[in-house]
């Protein structure tokens, strides 16, 4: 989940990571750990020796000691794409949210009440015969509406009153914070258009990639014909389809240049554009959406948008509506009867992820109303699974992480005073929100029907739709939330200088009430010290105290800051993951973030245990307690197409080195494992990457 609202945001979302001495002497990094659960108890709460697998050495690959064990015990689920820590959470938050859709389905409720449009959706959702009955049909008006168009005037139209309803079509439009004055809302625009995961998977020319094309051709030609569509018109329709969105691929941007906050952001003006795009007169694109007075909007990708222009001249109706058409089907084909489910599972899963089977409807259709109705499920989830003392211990655990972080900037000795005095700052301005919104959207006038999963998803669209637009104009909203509580995950928003965590990460393993200090400090506190970094990361750091976009480095400091981060760039552009090598540059915010974050953590945690000492549990120590549970938060295994496609499209690195990389540069790993000169955990001397 696509919300082209966040889609548009400059590093908006920072996918997080998404415990008293029993014994005199510390295990080793070769130490047994079932010789050490012999001679003392197993606590199995945190850390438990039965994971690891201690014939690796802890500082030959700490990610395969740490998680060994228990990735050879637990292969990948047939309906997953990959499997770990962050699945079995994601399985009991979709227990947690399935009891609470079906309490909401159940019994009287009343109309525009949380429990109704909860219950509804996913009453709807969930009807697999009523789908299996209605086939193709709740998406026949919808086609018919594109075989009317006529002229490419009528393409402009068709998309624009999309754009209305709140449906993402060639490209996005958003309402977000300005990013010279965060304080008033500014409108942007961005590309899109595009069926497959990236631009490049359209650009690159090696078989693999050329085969996976007509793979793709082939699925739009089933799908179309799953719609009534003849099967010469349906391979005619689906070579149009490649045509646009190949045409569109090779105006786009590319994933790193989007980074860029200098190219998420680009105030022109109406005149301005509108010679970028003779055929879209702007002026006229705003007064449709119901905007009167937009004289001038951040305007991305201006080579993208005029090669659509182009297009509208020099591309058929015929291809257009072809095209149209599609991003009707593909868009509904997961909510239509079996076939459509199917087909699209094959590609999209199967053969873009690997995944072997489909998951229970069920849980799909859980995540489905979650994703739709993210605040009436939310209010729900807080008021039954989100323990007020979880906020508290959270905001406790901040004050240590800002405590750190401060005494970091304070001492850097390769920064500036100058830019030292705006660091802290910055640092001074960071707030926190905590579990769920302090004000909740009003949902009450949206109609949600028990009978009508198409029609809701498009209600909800443009109720969405409706509520982000009437933003405009108006002072920011302070207060509002990009992700919804159940949601486990977390983010640094830099235009507000917040770090935001969800209700649903603060669980086990990320936070335990009842864990060691170690246990959480190396989970939930390095999430938390990943989110502050980002406010200093390559991109964040653009941005100052009062969320603007400004230059406030000086030219010596920005200079030693690249360089350092120029090593990072270097030490993740050497790991690969079958056969393709991460990209240092496109992960680089998130290894800078993953590396500071383990370094306030560790920070916090030694002053925490210099007021607060804690004995060995299993042998272990605090510090090593630390790093393996950093270590487990990034347990997982991949199969090979989920992992090419991450390491091709996630600006976060595979799992193994979210753990690995970020440790090979901390000196405290390396005393807590006693790892020497040589070891492959250990990064000394000029290949150690130092920022904070």
């Amino acid at each position: 989940m696509s919300n082209p609202r966040l889609a548009l945001l400059p590093a908006l979302l920072a996918l997080v990571l998404t415990h008293s001495a029993l014994s005199a002497e510390e295990p080793t990094a070769a130490t047994d750990a079932k010789s050490v659960a012999a001679a003392s108890p197993v606590q199995t709460r945190g850390i438990n020796p039965d994971n690891f697998d201690t014939k690796i050495r802890a500082c030959d690959d700490f990610f395969a000691y740490s998680n060994g064990g228990w990735l050879k015990k637990n292969p990948i689920p047939a309906d997953q794409t990959s499997w770990g820590t962050w699945g079995l959470l994601q399985e009991q938050n979709n227990q947690q949210l399935h009891t609470l859709v079906d309490e909401a389905s159940q019994g009287d409720r009343e109309p525009g009440s949380n429990r109704q449009l909860v219950g509804d959706f996913y009453a709807a959702a969930l009807n697999v015969e009523r789908a299996k009955q209605l086939g193709a049909e709740p998406i026949w008006p919808l086609l018919a509406e594109v075989m009317a168009l006529k002229t490419s005037e009528d393409v402009l139209n068709y998309i624009i009153k999309e754009h209305r309803e709140g449906r993402t079509v060639v490209f996005g439009v958003s309402v977000n914070p300005d990013f010279k004055d965060p304080k008033q809302t500014y409108m942007f625009v961005g590309q899109g258009g595009l069926g497959l995961p990236d631009r490049d998977y359209y650009l690159r020319t090696d078989a693999d990639s050329l085969a996976l094309l007509e793979t793709y051709e082939a699925h739009i030609s089933r799908v179309m014909q799953l719609a009534g569509e003849g099967k010469m018109l349906s391979q005619a329709a689906a070579e149009h389809v490649r045509d646009i969105e190949t045409r569109l691929a090779k105006a786009s941007l590319s994933r790193v240049e989007r980074r860029e906050p200098k190219n998420q952001y680009v105030p022109t003006t109406i005149e301005a554009a509108n010679k970028i795009t003779p055929k879209l007169d702007w002026a006229q694109y705003f007064k449709s959406l119901g905007l009167a007075d937009v004289p001038s909007f951040s305007f991305t990708s201006q080579p993208f948008f005029a090669e659509f222009d182009r297009m509208l001249t020099d591309v058929s109706i015929e291809s257009w509506r072809d095209y149209l058409r599609w991003q009707i089907v593909r868009s509904y084909s997961p909510y239509l009867s079996e076939g459509f489910v199917d087909a699209d599972f094959m590609f999209y899963q199967g053969k873009l992820r690997g995944q072997q089977s489909q998951r229970e409807r069920w849980k799909r259709m859980v995540e489905l109303t979650s994703e739709n109705l993210g605040q009436p499920l939310g209010q729900l989830y807080v008021a039954k699974y989100f323990p007020p003392e979880a906020k508290v211990k959270a905001l406790e655990m901040i004050g240590d992480l800002k405590t750190a972080l401060r005494a970091r900037l304070e001492k850097l000795d390769w920064m500036g005073e100058e830019t030292r005095k705006q660091a802290l700052q910055k640092f001074a301005s960071f707030t926190a929100k905590i579990g769920y919104p302090d004000q909740w959207h009003d949902y009450s006038s949206l109609q949600i029907k028990p009978d009508d999963l198409i029609g809701n998803l498009r209600r909800v669209a443009a109720f969405e739709q409706a509520r982000e637009l009437a933003k405009y104009g108006k002072p920011t909203d302070l207060v509002e939330w990009g992700m919804s509580p159940q949601t486990i995950n977390a983010y640094y928003n830099p235009l507000q200088n917040e770090i935001v965590f969800p209700a649903a990460i603060l669980q086990p393993p990320f936070f335990d009430a009842d864990a060691d200090p170690a246990v959480n400090y190396g989970a939930m506190g390095a999430v938390i010290g990943h989110e502050l970094m980002h406010g200093y990361d390559d991109q964040g750091s653009k941005y100052d105290a009062q969320g603007r976009l400004r230059d406030w480095w000086s030219d010596a400091d920005r200079k030693n800051f690249s360089a350092r981060t120029a090593k990072l760039v270097e030490q993740y552009n050497g790991y690969q993951v079958e056969g393709l090598n991460v990209n240092g540059q496109l992960t680089l915010g998130e290894n800078i973030a993953d590396l500071g974050g383990i370094t306030v953590a560790l920070d916090a945690l030694k002053t925490r245990l210099s007021r607060d000492p804690v004995d060995k549990i299993d042998g272990l120590s605090q510090e090593q307690r630390f790093f393996l549970s950093w270590s487990q938060v990034w347990r997982r295994s991949m199969r090979a197409e989920a992992a090419k496609l991450q390491v091709r499209t996630d600006p976060h690195s595979p799992a193994r080195f979210r753990s690995n990389g970020p440790l090979s540069n901390v000196p405290g790993f390396a005393t807590a494992f006693e790892c020497k000169a040589g070891d492959p955990m250990l990064n000394d001397g000029a290949k150690r990457v130092v920022i904070w």
